[in-house]
């Protein structure tokens, strides 16, 4: 199955945001003439479809800085010091 590259989001009853990817499936072809080699369909996204050179623009949505907000507001891991044992 071939990803198109098109996604969405879906949020749940509770709250939680589902990332759906649009795929290919190909279709089985007994008597059909005429009809398309594969159908589009949605489903939830697993791990390893952020591999696919489809979702590559995806993935590259979250590594840019988001317009209007300076680097001092974005802040990587802060060191904190820990009390020596005694």
């Amino acid at each position: 199955m071939d990803l198109t590259g098109r996604f969405w989001f879906k949020r749940t009853w509770g709250g939680r945001l589902i990332l759906l990817v649009e795929e290919k499936k190909p279709r089985r072809r007994l008597f059909s003439k005429g009809v398309p080699e594969f159908k589009l369909r949605w489903r939830e996204a697993k791990l390893l479809d952020f591999a696919d050179p489809a979702l590559s623009s995806l993935v590259d949505l979250g590594r840019q800085q988001r317009h209007g907000a300076s680097a001092s507001k974005i802040g990587g891991p802060r060191l904190v010091p820990v009390p020596a044992a005694a």
